[in-house]
């Protein structure tokens, strides 16, 4: 292999990396949005958990994204809990949300 093929072939590596990133990012920004506003939810803080999963800590694969949230609903309460975000083997490209609330 070439040494420009090698580079070639690292660059699109990286970038198919880099572009993974944030393609997660934005699904799990539009699945959280979809999931709130089905819920009539007003999102008013979440944080994404990496380690600490709450009661989804054992169940959840690595395909999965889990958020801690406070939300607002229509009659003005407030609720804590946690979301997470597509299916077991396909991940984000489901459109699966799960809750638990505390």
């Amino acid at each position: 292999m070439s040494d420009l093929a090698l580079l070639l072939l690292v660059l699109a590596a990286i970038s198919f990396g880099i572009w993974s990133i944030f393609w997660q990012q934005k699904r799990s920004q539009e699945l959280l949005q979809r999931w709130a506003a089905e819920h009539g939810y007003q999102i008013l803080s979440q944080e994404a958990r990496y380690w600490r999963r709450g009661p989804f800590f054992w169940t959840t694969s690595r395909y999965q994204r889990v958020f801690y949230v406070r939300v607002r609903d229509s009659w003005g309460r407030e609720r804590t809990g946690w979301v997470r975000l597509g299916g077991w083997w396909w991940g984000l490209w489901s459109d699966r949300v799960e809750d638990r609330w505390e």
